[in-house]
């Protein structure tokens, strides 16, 4: 056997009478059930599963119609003990659990009637789908005697009672198969009745107060019955002089009392019925409490509600003996005429007036009470709103909470609507003030948040209003259609020492955008204006994302100050060159297209327009557009990103992998830029450091040692692996400082052996041309050497130095050499991560020719100035001078040259060392020497001489013999030593 059992019982008893037994009348006078349970179900077809199991086919031959012989019972008594009875209706889903205790009855049968008297006592638990606790675990004994006449199929039930836990119930009446009329009446006129009908929990909640008074209840069930067909249901109820007083306290409310009625109307329906609750009284202590209530059609409710209320808050407080409540305190007063119902006339005298048009209106004064879980009492708050033709109006509420204080107003177009959810427009309108809000007050904050916790909040306004309907007010989907406003926002803060004002916004939302047609306002001085849409909202509220959505935008203000947006905090994280910027004119215009199919696809967003001006920094943005993508390949795409900022233009387009997988292996990265002008004077004007304070100017040197070991410390940049990337760079101009580069081309490609090949970079700069070839190598990063080829041709030094006098490579004399270079260089250069050349591990060959040259200051004519009385040491001045450099080991060696120069014919060579040291070899005719006398040689003071004076350039006459003198100038520019040598042979 599968299933449960309908029915089972652990002990069955017959009992029957011996004289019966010795006549052969075998009639049971007494059966007894005990310790069993019954379930039956009614399916949702309408079939009950008790009696579907007990429909028999009869396959015997059939009854004679004439038969005399009827069924005759006599059973004395029929006993019930502890037996579990449950019923699940599936149509409805209704479940009646039973429990018996004990139930005796009597039962009768002959060929005319069947008689019952029953006498029980057992517990019932009512439940339904969304449950409910009226009718839960109630205590139920009723003495009920019921006759069936079996010819007319009717049952007469005579007067009997039902008692429903301490309420005493009488009914009585007749029930036929298709018709009832029965009658029910409270017989005692006590609370018990009203008491029997609460949920258990709200019963042992009123067992804190004592109470007295009358409840009546009588009503009437009449009429046909059949599938779809209810009788006429009616029922009066009520109070009289009921009372309830607080066990612990002395808090009473008393006199209250109320007439009820409710019936089914004249169609037996729910949209005929109809509920009254008039004359409703009561006196909460000092207070007044009247009302009447009346309720039409509940399929769709049609009200009226009369309520007249004097209510003190701390005697209702004290007397429900809540703990949160008996702190509050205060006085609230509410009339109520609410009429939907219009073709009603109730009594009103006992009723306050309200003003004409007026349909109901609330003060409250003086109230205070605390949040549960809230660290601050609400304080002095005080309410007006009332109800004018169907509209809700607040007119005001203010109240204080700590040292903050709170004012707002509000409104409700159509609270009837809302009641009744009609699909109908409602307009919801709200706005708040303050003249301070401590933020550190109204919400406690950790010290993660020192700054909030001290800021307050002065002149705050804000303005909301939203119009919509009842049906996306009550049913959002999941936002609620329609526009939102956010109207004349204004705050002024302490810590963040801004202020906002004039802000306002305007979102209008539909089935599939959401539109900013508005978002505007005002920071200080600063202004903006904000307009913009999303499509396709609905995707950001779904847990799988699938389809496509936008994000566009229009974004524009007049003036934007950086120092109106950032507080003193927010100057650490931006330039101070910055920190008083103001840009004019700034218009940003976009448009995104994200992708989603359940997983993240790309997204493509297209600049339609960034432009604007800045001020400080005199540099006007315009016409910037292009697109820029990213896709779950994981590559951002910049795709032709053309503009200008001041003079300088540019066309920009790059492809860069974030992520790697083989797709990405095969294609390359890259970064490409054109520019007709690119003007970095104009882009580079800023300043990042302090100014500091103006002191003395640094004494002028010649030369600069450096400290290597200050270069290789901080982050190294290429410990980070390289990736495949080409760079292609193609500008007419560039402008930087003095420096004019024209026609600049640079082809360089990143590879993942970190390495960097700088296939080309050429350009025409100082008059000349330059191009260079090499290799960047940082394989290993704390070993980075750059090897390459450069070629000059026509370079006018003066203008070149001017760009690389600050690179690192100190050993060049700075601003020392004049003239047009040409020539070859190869090097092999060893570098910290900073870029700074290791000058000690740098080789270089350099095969130059500098003509129509000029040495200004340089260190050994210096240290030779007592030589040369009439020539100017600090300007010497040379036609031609080629030669082949070699720098190894940190020492510059110069082979022998010849030189014609202004201090007339020399023969110069050497050699310079990183530590400045110097150890040069000049060889001199004699005659120039003889020409000053031998005794003045070093006499003589240097200032004699005109340092402005331009001395002409004396050539070797290679007919006649010459005689040199040998002079060797050692040691370093500040401390050096000459000394006198023979004369070499020369070849």
């Amino acid at each position: 056997m599968q299933g449960q059992p309908l029915y089972q019982v652990e002990r069955l008893y017959v009992g029957f009478s011996l004289p019966d037994i010795l006549r052969q009348r075998y009639n049971a006078r007494i059966i007894v059930l005990a310790n069993g349970r019954v379930h039956v179900a009614r399916y949702a077809n309408g079939d009950v599963d008790l009696i579907k199991a007990h429909e028999f086919k009869s396959t015997g031959p059939a009854a004679p119609a004439d038969s005399s012989e009827d069924l005759s019972l006599d059973l004395k008594k029929i006993i019930l003990k502890n037996i579990d009875v449950s019923y699940l209706d599936g149509m409805s889903g209704l479940k009646v659990n039973t429990h018996i205790d004990r139930i005796k009855t009597a039962f009768a049968m002959d060929s005319a009637r069947i008689a019952i008297d029953m006498d029980s006592k057992l517990e019932i638990d009512i439940t339904g789908k969304s449950d409910t606790t009226l009718f839960r675990h109630k205590q139920l004994n009723f003495k009920l005697a019921a006759v069936y006449d079996k010819q007319q199929k009717q049952l007469t039930l005579p007067p009997g009672t039902i008692r429903l836990e301490q309420a005493s119930l009488q009914l009585q009446g007749v029930v036929s198969e298709h018709f009832v009329d029965l009658k029910v009446k409270g017989d005692k006129p006590d609370l018990n009745l009203l008491l029997a009908m609460v949920p258990a929990n709200v019963a042992v909640m009123l067992d804190k107060y004592r109470h007295d008074g009358r409840v009546f209840f009588d009503g009437i069930i009449k009429g046909a019955i059949g599938k779809g067909i209810m009788p006429l249901m009616e029922f009066n109820f009520g109070c009289e002089n009921v009372w309830f007083q607080n066990k612990k306290i002395d808090r009473k409310v008393d006199q209250l009392g109320f007439k009820g009625f409710y019936t089914n109307g004249a169609a037996h329906n729910l949209q005929t019925s109809e509920l009254h609750i008039l004359n409703f009284n009561a006196k909460p202590g000092s207070g007044i409490f009247k009302g009447n209530f009346v309720m039409k059609n509940f399929t769709d409710p049609q009200i009226l509600m009369q309520l007249y209320s004097e209510l003190n808050l701390r005697f209702v407080g004290e007397f429900l003996g809540i703990k949160d409540l008996e702190q509050i305190s205060g006085e609230i007063k509410l009339n109520m005429n609410f009429r939907e119902i219009v073709d009603m006339r109730i009594p009103e005298e006992s009723l306050a007036k309200l003003k004409d048009g007026v349909q109901s209106e609330l003060t409250v004064k003086n109230l205070e009470f605390r949040i549960p879980g809230y660290h601050l009492p609400v304080r002095n708050m005080n309410v007006h709103a009332q109800i004018r033709q169907g509209r809700l109006q607040l007119d005001s509420i203010a109240f204080r909470i700590g040292s903050s204080d709170i004012l707002a107003q509000g409104a409700v177009s159509d609270v009837p609507a809302l009641f009744h959810q009609q699909d109908k427009p409602v307009a919801v309108n709200f706005s708040a003030s303050s003249k301070r809000l401590q933020l550190g007050e109204l919400y406690k904050f950790d010290s993660t948040h020192p700054i909030l916790s001290k800021e307050v909040i002065t002149g705050f306004n804000i303005g909301l209003a939203f119009e919509t309907s009842v049906k996306e007010l009550l049913h959002p989907n999941p936002l609620p259609k329609g526009t939102f406003k956010v109207e004349k926002l204004y705050a002024k803060f302490q810590q963040y020492p801004h202020a906002l004002h004039d802000f306002n916004a305007a979102v209008m939302i539909n089935d599939t955008s959401l539109r900013v047609s508005n978002f505007s306002g005002n920071i200080d001085s600063t202004s903006f204006a904000l307009k913009g849409r999303l499509n396709n909202y609905l995707i950001w509220f779904d847990k799988i994302k699938k389809g496509n959505t936008e994000v566009a935008f229009d974004f524009k203000s007049d003036r934007l100050a950086v120092n109106d947006l950032i507080s003193e905090r927010g100057h650490k994280f931006i330039p101070q060159g910055y920190w008083y910027e103001e840009a004019n004119n700034v218009w940003l215009r976009s448009k995104m297209s994200i992708k989603y199919d359940t997983v993240f696809k790309r997204i493509d967003a297209r600049i339609a327009n960034i432009s604007g001006t800045l001020k400080q920094h005199p540099i006007k943005v315009e016409n910037v557009t292009g697109r820029i993508r990213y896709g779950n390949n994981r590559f951002i795409v910049v795709d032709t990103l053309t503009g200008k900022v001041g003079r300088t233009d540019f066309n920009l387009n790059m492809r860069y992998a974030t992520g790697k997988s083989k797709r990405q292996l095969k294609r390359s990265n890259y970064f490409r830029f054109k520019s007709d002008m690119l003007d970095i004077d104009e882009l580079m004007n800023y300043d990042f450091s302090d100014h500091p304070v103006a002191g003395a100017a640094p004494a002028r040197r010649t030369t600069v040692k450096e400290n290597d070991s200050l270069h290789a410390t901080g982050f190294n940049v290429f410990n980070i692996p390289f990736s495949e990337f080409e760079t292609q760079v193609d500008v007419k101009k560039i402008k930087y400082k003095k420096l004019w580069l024209k026609n600049v081309l640079a082809n360089i490609h990143m590879r993942e052996d970190q390495k960097i090949k700088v296939d080309t970079i050429a350009m025409n700069i100082a008059g000349g041309h330059i191009a260079m070839r090499g290799m960047f190598n940082a394989a290993d990063p704390k070993k980075l050497y750059f090897r390459s080829g450069i070629y000059l041709k026509n370079v006018d030094i003066s203008k070149l130095l001017i760009k690389f006098d600050n690179f690192g490579q100190d050993f060049v004399l700075n601003n020392n050499l004049k003239g047009i270079l040409s020539g070859n260089i190869k090097s092999y250069v060893r570098m910290h991560p900073d870029l700074t050349p290791v000058l000690s591990e740098t080789e270089s060959q350099m095969d130059i020719e500098i003509t129509n040259g000029t040495l200004l200051d340089f260190g050994p004519m210096q240290a030779m100035a007592g030589y040369f009385k009439d020539k100017n040491l600090r300007m010497v001045r040379f036609d031609t001078l080629r030669n082949k450099l070699t720098l190894k080991n940190g020492t510059l060696v110069i082979p022998n040259m010849n030189i014609n120069s202004s201090l007339g014919y020399i023969e110069v060579s050497g050699n310079q060392s990183l530590d400045m040291s110097m150890n040069y070899y000049l060889r001199i005719p004699m005659k120039m020497v003889t020409q000053v006398g031998f005794q003045a040689l070093f006499g003589r003071k240097q200032e004699e001489v005109n340092v402005d004076q331009v001395d002409e350039i004396e050539y070797r006459d290679k007919d006649k013999k010459v005689r040199f003198m040998n002079i060797n100038i050692s040691g370093t520019p500040d401390k050096y030593k000459i000394a006198l040598k023979k004369a070499k042979k020369t070849s």
